[in-house]
């Protein structure tokens, strides 16, 4: 959704002019709300805003016609200016927060204090999609506005899954793998090869891999039709199926020499690069083969179960280049079919304009250090008008010998804020911490970002059950901002490093 088509409905609550109460007797509410009017034209110019008429009292009518206003529209701003002891008005806001739409409840201080506190403490238990604030300076407001609009500008998106829920191994694509890797392998590991040879012999073998929820990163396995229907209902995304076989459809229709370019300016612009030409080559050819799905289906974010696809022959080659090219698009692949590490990446994509690094994390407790790690990040963490991330090309990380994978160099000294949200339990998790180092080591993923944060905290308020092992890290302070968030989706909050 572009911001054009955001639709604000904006109410006033209020006291009748020559009423006592707040602001005072004689108050001329049309100066308040003339100003906010103009205030919010200036600053908020791509949106539609709807102005009701002012709630000065139950008007049941009235009521029910922005009732029926904030319904039609994407969120609501609730702003409380006076206030005179009619009870009416306080249970008029509290049917408009009940409208199961995003309000903003925003009070003028010395003015709606006594409705504005009244309407929040009726419905602050009620898990409604509601976020606060109370002020006298009106642009105190705008950082919590421009949370809503972006936000709701996810309304109707929808998210491509490519997962299996049959694994059989096609080992002719497994080994394809490992052609252009094959001399290096046998001159420096022999029995690797020689071990994948016996795995491929013997017909009953096959990985470990999930069809039906238990690793950390399927969470929709478990119920798919509960999961697409919170979904739906919190976030409005659609979660889409589609069909892995289509992939290797598209890599076969990859024009080559196309698919060499785009393989030469990678190596060229990397640091480093270890793997072979031909396997970076395959990589762009599936980076080429993404581009096309993406633009047939009219889907900017999709979400293949990479691992899986790997260990069983379903990929042709490994997607971490892809994902880092694609990022530079604004188009963006997440990793392992997970969707609850994909809706924390757009809601943070959409609430700071910067793409977020989906990882696995280990804690070092004694030094107060987690490792952000995984085997690509994009290379515009910083959003698309800031410095693109130096990289090395190297192997994959748990596969070792083989693959194409993005070793990207995180910005030291910058704070990071990391996300992860539970679809099923509609929850949170947040924590900030600040980029000390990037490490080098072959265990693991390659990508290593060193984050110095409050690990024993961190530890004592793990939830696996809730949000796994993945997690989502923006560059940037931005712990305000999914805050007000996640109050907009009604998500409950969980602070894991306080």
């Amino acid at each position: 959704m572009n911001y054009k088509d955001v639709k604000i409905e904006v109410v006033f609550i209020g006291k009748p002019q020559w009423e006592a109460g707040w602001p005072y007797l004689g108050y001329d509410n049309n100066k308040t709300i003339d100003s906010i009017r103009k205030h919010l034209s200036e600053k908020f110019n791509k949106i539609e805003f709807n102005y009701s008429e002012i709630i000065t009292t139950y008007d049941k009518e009235l009521v029910n016609q922005i009732k029926t206003d904030i319904k039609a529209a994407d969120g609501a701003i609730v702003f409380t200016i006076g206030h005179y002891g009619d009870p009416g008005i306080v249970q008029a806001g509290i049917e408009f927060i009940e409208s199961k739409k995003p309000v903003i409840l925003a009070n003028y201080i010395y003015a709606g204090d006594h409705t504005f506190t009244k309407i929040f403490s009726s419905v602050k238990d009620k898990n409604y999609q509601l976020s606060i604030l109370s002020s006298k300076n009106l642009e105190d407001f705008d950082r919590m506005f421009g949370n809503m609009f972006n936000l709701v500008r996810l309304r109707g998106k929808s998210v491509l899954v490519y997962a299996k829920d049959v694994i059989k191994m096609n080992w002719e694509v497994i080994l394809g793998l490992f052609n252009p890797e094959r001399m290096r392998i046998a001159k420096n590991h022999p029995e690797f090869l020689d071990q994948v040879g016996k795995m491929s012999n013997d017909e009953e073998f096959e990985f470990y891999t999930d069809t039906v929820g238990l690793d950390q990163a399927h969470q929709w396995r478990k119920d798919e039709a509960l999961y697409k229907e919170i979904l739906k209902n919190v976030f409005d995304i659609e979660m889409i199926r589609g069909d892995p076989e289509e992939i290797l459809k598209y890599y076969n229709e990859v024009n080559t020499d196309q698919a060499k370019k785009i393989a030469q300016k990678w190596m060229e612009n990397a640091s480093l690069v270890e793997p072979t030409e031909k396997t970076i080559l395959n990589s762009a050819k599936l980076y080429l083969a993404f581009k096309n799905i993406l633009k047939d289906k009219d889907i900017d974010i999709f979400t293949p179960d990479c691992g899986t696809f790997l260990l069983c022959g379903a990929f042709p080659a490994y997607p971490c280049m892809a994902f880092f090219e694609l990022s530079n698009e604004g188009k963006y692949g997440i990793c392992e079919s997970d969707m609850d590490s994909t809706i924390s990446f757009l809601f943070g994509l959409y609430l700071t304009g910067r793409p977020g690094y989906v990882s696995n994390h280990t804690f070092d407790i004694k030094k107060n250090q987690i490792t952000y790690m995984h085997c690509v990040a994009p290379c515009n963490l910083q959003g698309p008008e800031g410095p693109q991330a130096p990289y090395d090309i190297v192997y994959h990380g748990e596969t070792h010998f083989l693959g194409a994978s993005p070793r990207v160099k995180f910005p030291i000294g910058k704070p990071v804020t990391t996300i992860k949200i539970s679809v099923f339990e509609k929850k949170i998790s947040i924590r900030t911490g600040k980029i000390i180092d990037n490490i080098v080591d072959e265990k693991g993923c390659v990508s290593k970002m060193l984050v110095e944060s409050d690990v024993e905290k961190i530890m004592e308020n793990y939830d696996w059950d809730a949000f796994g092992w993945h997690r989502v890290t923006f560059i940037g302070d931005w712990k305000e901002d999914f805050i007000n968030g996640a109050k907009i989706l009604g998500l409950e909050i969980v602070e894991d490093d306080k």
